[in-house]
């Protein structure tokens, strides 16, 4: 038979065993987050789409020009890095036969980068994630179809002016360049059957 003095006990237990639980679950969940890397500014993939949008942008411009002489290169940026972009530039048009100098040049170049970004867009065919009333807990999301698209976009406009009068050398087209990067999600319901009741044994 209880007594009076083993029923406070049995609650404290109860508790104290509530609590060390609870500590417990609080201490896994901590170790397992600090365990994780925080993410960058610019999400790697984004750095990606920029880098190579770009490169393809300079890959459109025609050097004819620039080839041979020497140039002095100037860079504006729209939106971005400029001094990355500057530095990269000036290096991608060096290691293509661009002699860069920064006193006395043949050739003065004025290139702006004019577009420097990345859009994204989607397509969603499913339930998506909600919270769910009264009882405040997350519904996980349901795609039957989903398709991301990330695009990364450059344009370059190159003008080019003779190094001591300022004179014009000529229009040229922009140099653009595009780069994609898609993540595409089918939630695919499909039944298949192993048999071997149609293969003959062999004796």
């Amino acid at each position: 038979m209880a007594t009076g003095r083993e029923r406070p006990l049995s609650s404290r237990l109860c508790s104290m065993r509530a609590a060390l639980a609870l500590a417990g679950g609080l201490l896994v969940g901590g170790c397992s987050l600090a365990g994780q890397l925080p993410p960058t500014k610019l999400a790697g993939v984004t750095q990606q789409l920029l880098i190579r949008s770009l490169e393809r942008a300079l890959a459109e411009l025609d050097l004819g020009k620039l080839q041979g002489p020497g140039v002095n290169v100037d860079v504006f940026v729209q939106d971005g890095n400029q001094a990355f972009i500057k530095e990269f530039v000036t290096a991608w048009l060096q290691a293509h036969g661009v002699r860069t100098v920064s006193e006395s040049p043949e050739v003065k170049v004025k290139l702006f980068a004019s577009v420097y970004g990345t859009d994204f867009d989607r397509t969603f065919i499913g339930i998506p994630a909600f919270q769910v009333p009264v009882v405040n807990v997350p519904f996980p999301e349901i795609a039957l179809f989903k398709w991301e698209r990330n695009r990364g976009q450059a344009e370059l406009r190159i003008y080019e002016f003779e190094g001591k009068t300022d004179t014009p050398l000529g229009p040229q087209a922009p140099g653009v360049g595009r780069a994609k990067y898609d993540n595409i999600t089918v939630l695919l319901i499909f039944g298949f059957t192993l048999s071997d009741v149609d293969v003959e044994k062999r004796e």
